[in-house]
């Protein structure tokens, strides 16, 4: 009798692993306890930074510290005081992390404050490791970049979701009989446009509510795994009461982040490659186009943003930047693929909306069905856009095409990695509010991501996989 088992590839068993950080967390320590050696990980300026920074040996050893952090990441432990007290309970945990006492909470808050380059440093070399793990994992989904824009709430006392939806309500309630005042614009004139406790914390738009957080910008591959985290800001020429709504003011800040954020991304990983990168209509504007068609040969799929097509100065080009019909602008013409001769550069071939392109007897004919045709040509109306022309308008893969939307289709997986990072491991409720200590919690969050890799890495690599759950039953 043939047997039903068949050996586990490398995505079934990350599925598994991915599905135990959500759901059942016990089993991801322990997983992480028999195949994880952080010593052999932690980069060695991170010992020596650590090591030499006091003239007396430490009490603590470093990959002892990183593992409790790493541990209160995967049980979503939002506070330091709460890890402390479970690590006191738990004679078990205590043991993983190496401790025979337990460190409080100010040798936590310390490490993160004095370290956070290397802990950046830790990471960065972890995204290393896990590129080539990646790409065995999904070559197709390795060659996606995907960006978003996010923020990390702040624990001040401006966080308060009454305050602006108060000051909206009663603005909106004495203006409704003016149609010309900017109410959205008048509301956050008078709310305080960064925190008392920390100026870092500023006044934002964050999954479609206002808070006081700290932006950071995420880059995934299309498995949704964290390729790069940047905090770049450019807050300080974005004034939030300049724009007409809080999604406009996300979108600026969005559009003007992504070049700087992606030349970080490309300096510290000079040798990755990728073929798409995709983005919401936030990043929709000509320089981003540019910079990741022509610098780094990386095809867009970014939908335009309205905002930014008010004057897009041809009347034959909808609202997806696809050319349309002479005698009617609601028919797009047929994308007929690129077209590269010598000695040119590469433009886009468009067909007559009422032209097919058929192979008769083995050769290619047009089949034109207008009725009143705008050219006396047989095969119809022809049209070609040079990319080089207009990188926002003439995309390689046009928008709307069957492929473009495919591919866009991938993008909410970022969403889900955004969700991961601030609910499972905990940043959605943080009682933080210094600016090192926040940005450090994200990067923990990203090298716990990282490691749940390096454990589907590992598990793969033994012989006769056939069930994760008979490893640590």
């Amino acid at each position: 009798m043939q047997s039903n088992l068949k050996q586990l590839s490398l995505a079934d068993i990350y599925t598994d692993i991915d599905e135990y950080f959500q759901q059942d967390k016990p089993k991801l320590i322990k997983l992480f306890d028999q195949y994880i050696d952080l010593s052999e990980l932690i980069p060695q300026s991170f010992i020596n930074h650590y090591y030499a920074s006091t003239g007396h040996p430490r009490d603590y050893k470093l990959s002892s510290m990183l593992t409790a952090l790493i541990v209160k990441m995967i049980l979503s432990v939002a506070d330091i005081s709460l890890l402390i007290n479970i690590l006191n309970l738990s004679s078990e945990l205590k043991t993983l992390c190496g401790f025979s006492r337990v460190p409080n909470a100010s040798q936590f808050s310390r490490l993160k404050i004095d370290f956070e380059a290397d802990f950046l440093q830790f990471f960065n070399n972890l995204v290393d490791l896990t590129e080539p793990i990646c790409k065995r994992l999904s070559p197709e989904l390795a060659a996606i970049l995907v960006a978003d824009t996010t923020g990390i709430e702040g624990y001040v006392k401006e966080n308060n979701p009454k305050a602006f939806d108060s000051v909206m309500r009663n603005t909106k309630k004495f203006s409704k009989n003016i149609p010309s005042f900017n109410a959205h614009s008048y509301a956050c004139s008078q709310m305080p446009k960064e925190s008392v406790a920390n100026t870092d914390i500023k006044l934002s738009y964050i999954n479609g509510h206002y808070c006081y957080s700290k932006k950071v910008a995420l880059v995934t591959n299309g498995l949704g795994i964290i390729r790069h985290i940047d905090f770049y800001n450019s807050d300080n020429s974005i004034d939030i009461a300049d724009t007409l709504s809080g999604a406009e003011h996300k979108d600026d800040y969005d559009s003007k982040s992504l070049i700087p954020v992606l030349n970080n991304f490309f300096s510290y990983h000079p040798d990755f490659k990728y073929i798409y990168f995709l983005g919401d209509a936030g990043f929709d504007a000509l320089e981003n186009y540019k910079y990741l068609y022509k610098d780094y040969n990386i095809i867009p799929i970014i939908p335009l943003n309205p905002r930014g097509s008010k004057g897009i100065g041809k009347p034959k080009i909808n609202e997806n930047g696809i050319p349309t019909c002479p005698s009617d602008n609601s028919l797009p013409m047929i994308f007929d693929g690129p077209s590269k001769e010598k000695g040119r550069s590469l433009r886009l071939k468009w067909l007559c909306p009422k032209s097919k392109k058929k192979t008769i007897k083995g050769k290619t004919t047009y089949i034109l069905s207008c009725e009143s045709p705008c050219t006396t040509s047989p095969c119809g109306r022809m049209h070609h856009t040079n990319v080089n022309d207009n990188y926002r308008l003439n995309t390689v893969i046009p928008r709307g095409s069957d492929k473009w939307i495919h591919l866009y289709k991938k993008r909410t997986i970022i969403e889900r990695t955004n969700f991961m990072v601030k609910f499972p491991m905990g940043l959605g409720y943080t009682k933080l509010r210094n600016t090192v200590s926040l940005k450090v919690e994200v990067i923990l969050a990203a090298i716990t991501q990282q490691i749940v890799i390096l454990i589907a890495d590992k598990l793969d690599k033994k012989s006769h996989l056939l069930s994760i759950k008979s490893l640590i039953a």
